[in-house]
């Protein structure tokens, strides 16, 4: 197994796009609120924008009329004796107006409208076109604001100009109230978006804190319960569904790592139970050498057992590790077969098998030229141990098809023992799995034969599959890539 401690400082971490550091409570919060203050300050915005519009719409309006009534009676206003009357305070609703001669002298006027409203820039008045208006704002000597028409016409066939001004103090003070309780209102639904903002977020993270609750609580002892999508938002189904899916991958490969822990002590006990008992029964008693010899040739048989499964063990683990790579170079696949069977001939001519090789092209592939004779070496002795006297064992070397988008070459060790049931199928490539557990002392078969010759077509880029039918035999398909992945 590997190191596991060793590799905790170099465990990949998948990165996850980095957000704004804080709670998500109080960003959604924020973000509400901020968002709908800035709408309801719009609106207010465009609120008050209206009224005050509409207030100088209305007075420019009265303004006018009042002009287009003075111009109407100008000839029939009698001339007031201005310093017989008492001074006129402008006031609230209070409208002034003036008539000017050309050469600047006041005709007629409201009491106290020059002395509230003056005439100034006299020489603009006089550069208005006959019919023209002008508009402009004004203060009196209080500081109160007017507004002051300015139009020029005809009176008894006279130019005069007529200056009219209404009191804006009443409507500033309309304005200010306004803004007073615009303001108000601000700072309430300010407070309010902030506290219905929180309780949605609020709310909307709710179902997450469930979830998390719920992981947190998951065990060792309970990988086989489950969070309870229902009642989620479609949003977070998808994620307690991923999770879920996520329980399942590690329940299952904490059943094979119990299982497999298992099958390792299972393993190991039986050769390490052999060699106590033979090393228990030679100390016994004083044994001859010949004796002594034959003990310790027993052990160092079962010693090797042991080495062979560590050996396989380790293996496994070095080509499942990540990063893992074969060290490649171009074999002539059909002399590295018949290399093989030279060597296996013995093994099969003394089980009385027939072991032949059957090759239709001579690819050259990449690969690492040990793990290769390796995995075929376990695929042609699993089939020699699994195949009765009288019977063959073929190997077969053919360019696959069966994958266009990668050329591949495919070698079929194919026997005509017994065969598999179809139960066992799925499992014989899993470690320690045997489809005839009474066969695994026979011939050092400790179900790993399989599993080293999966890792091997893995770490190339390939696949292996088996097909057997029970009585006629079984086919074992390695397959590699010609050019690497």
């Amino acid at each position: 197994m590997p190191d596991q401690g060793g590799s905790a400082a170099a465990r990949a971490v998948r990165p996850i796009p980095p957000p704004t550091t804080g709670s998500i409570v109080i960003r959604m919060t924020a973000w509400y609120a901020g968002t709908s203050f800035l709408l309801i300050l719009i609106a207010a915005s465009v609120l008050y924008g209206t009224v005050a519009g509409n207030l100088r719409a209305e007075d420019r309006r009265i303004l006018i009329d009042t002009a287009s009534n003075l111009r109407l009676l100008a000839t029939a206003v009698p001339v007031p004796d201005q310093s017989a009357r008492p001074p006129v305070s402008p006031g609230a609703g209070f409208i002034g107006f003036r008539l000017i001669a050309p050469d600047g002298r006041i005709e007629r006027a409201t009491p106290g409208m020059d002395r509230d409203v003056p005439l100034t820039d006299f020489a603009a008045l006089l550069a208005l076109r006959p019919g023209a208006r002008a508009f402009t704002t004004v203060q009196d000597r209080h500081g109160a604001p007017f507004d002051l028409l300015s139009e020029r016409f005809k009176v008894d066939g006279t130019d005069t100009i007529v200056q009219v001004a209404i009191d804006r103090a009443r409507d500033q003070r309309v304005l200010i109230k306004d803004r007073e309780r615009l303001l108000f209102m601000l700072i309430l639904s300010l407070g309010l978006c902030a506290a219905i903002g929180y309780a949605i977020a609020r709310g909307g993270i709710r179902p997450v804190e469930r979830i998390a609750a719920a992981a947190g609580s998951i065990r060792a002892t309970t990988l086989h319960e489950r969070l309870d999508t229902a009642g989620l938002p479609g949003e977070l189904q998808s994620l307690a569904a991923t999770f879920n899916d996520m329980l399942d991958r590690l329940e299952a490969s904490f059943a094979q790592v119990t299982q497999f822990s298992a099958d390792v002590a299972h393993e190991l006990r039986t050769p390490v139970n052999n060699l106590r008992g033979e090393l228990e029964v030679a100390l016994g008693r004083v044994r001859s050498a010949p004796d002594y010899r034959d003990v310790l040739g027993s052990a160092l048989e079962e010693c090797g057992r042991i080495n062979r499964v560590i050996d396989s063990l380790l293996f496994l683990a070095r080509a499942e590790a990540a990063g893992a790579a074969p060290r490649r170079e171009a074999l002539d696949i059909a002399a590295e077969l018949a290399a093989i069977l030279e060597f296996y001939e013995p093994a099969a001519l003394e089980a009385g098998l027939d072991l032949g090789l059957s090759a239709t092209a001579r690819p050259v592939v990449p690969c690492d030229r040990t793990l290769f004779q390796q995995a075929v070496g376990n695929l042609v002795a699993n089939a020699i141990a699994h195949t009765g006297r009288g019977g063959s064992v073929t190997v077969g070397l053919v360019a696959d098809a069966a994958t266009a988008s990668v050329p591949m070459v495919r070698i079929d060790v194919a026997d005509t023992g017994s065969g598999i049931a179809p139960a066992h199928l799925p499992h014989v490539f899993d470690r320690f799995y045997r489809a005839d557990p009474a066969r695994s002392s026979l011939g050092g078969n400790f179900g790993l034969g399989l599993a080293v010759v999966r890792s091997i077509a893995t770490l190339h880029g390939g696949t292996v599959a088996i097909d057997s039918t029970p009585g006629i035999g079984t086919v074992v398909s390695l397959r590699l890539p010609l050019q690497p992945a």
